[in-house]
């Protein structure tokens, strides 16, 4: 079975796991619109794709996987995942998996606003979270919004444009400079990052739980496993009402005996290394996808009290 990531930047580890849960058995290749994303180096091959607002860039991308007899593609960019998501049944009907979740799916994941509807309409917890300045600045004038607040792009990704603000003044400043901004209460308490698998049924299979202790780019640095049985109810609770499909990342945070959504993630998260060393298996798991093969759940198989690390290596290239 062959395989293409696309987007594939600097996850080279992600490549890696993939030849690994392949055994010989197939090919994987790499695709990004730039050669200095030193991810494409580990594949078997790589591809220089048009950028996704490129008009060829759906074509290229199909010619790829056609004339390499590629059976599953996985996105690395949340960018991409809406347009996937709208070829997912064009790239089926030739024998091509996309693995990734439905259009109303990834919509409600990339929208922060979006999520916050989603999370208010079904009854899960949340953080307040505003469109109108105006609104937010009633709340605060009755005292039932606070300050420090975030500041956010309503579709942005890997914390960026994320700005706390302090006062008045800030907040109006970053609406006068800035569109399409949401605000939210500013939370504080434990964080937490969870990779979920969920399967061709969009049922969670997997959950692994991360304590985060540091944080570097938007991704998560350092942290720590915690098997807590009542967050996988709420996870698996969560994942089942979205209709995620395959590897999904949410972030949140725990107040009192709330867990409070911030993010939801339908793709890979910057965090996973650090749950597949201890058992996570995702690439093994998209593979059984792809060749129709039954999920076993793995709830809970990791040990608790496991501090991750990350550390970084050079790729050297001569062009």
């Amino acid at each position: 079975m062959n395989i293409l990531i696309t987007s594939a930047g600097i996850r080279g580890y992600l490549i890696k796991y993939f030849k690994e849960s392949l055994k010989g058995k197939g090919k994987i290749f790499a695709t990004d619109c730039s050669k200095y994303a030193p991810a494409l180096y580990d594949a078997d091959n790589f591809f220089i794709l048009p950028s996704i607002d490129n008009n060829n860039y759906k074509e290229e991308l199909l010619k790829i996987c056609l004339v390499n007899n590629v059976k599953a593609v996985v996105s690395l960019n949340d960018k991409e995942l809406p347009i996937l998501a709208e070829l997912k049944n064009d790239f089926n009907e030739r024998g091509i998996k996309l693995i990734v979740s439905n259009p109303k799916v990834i919509d409600i994941c990339f929208d922060k606003y979006k999520t916050y509807i989603f999370l208010k309409e079904d009854k899960l917890p949340y953080p307040k979270t505003f469109i109108s300045l105006d609104e937010a600045l009633r709340e605060i004038k009755a005292k039932t919004l606070e300050f420090p607040l975030l500041i956010k792009p309503r579709k942005g990704s890997a914390s960026l444009g994320i700005k706390k603000v302090f006062d008045i003044k800030e907040l109006r400043d970053s609406f006068n400079v800035y569109d399409n901004l949401i605000i939210q209460e500013f939370l504080q308490g434990d964080e937490y990052g969870v990779d979920v698998f969920s399967n061709s049924n969009l049922k969670p299979v997997s959950v692994f739980i991360k304590r985060k202790i540091k944080m570097r780019a938007g991704e998560t640095d350092k942290a720590i496993t915690v098997c807590d049985n009542k967050m996988i109810e709420f996870i698996n609770n969560l994942v089942k009402k979205l209709g995620l499909y395959g590897p999904g990342d949410i972030d949140l945070f725990k107040r009192g005996n709330e867990y409070i959504v911030m993010e939801i993630n339908p793709r890979f998260g910057g965090g996973y290394p650090m749950s597949h060393a201890v058992g996570a298996e995702f690439p093994e798991k998209i593979i059984k996808l792809v060749n129709g093969e039954p999920l076993e759940p793995d709830l809970i198989r990791y040990p608790n009290n496991v501090v991750m690390m990350k550390q970084y290596e050079i790729v050297i290239k001569k062009f």
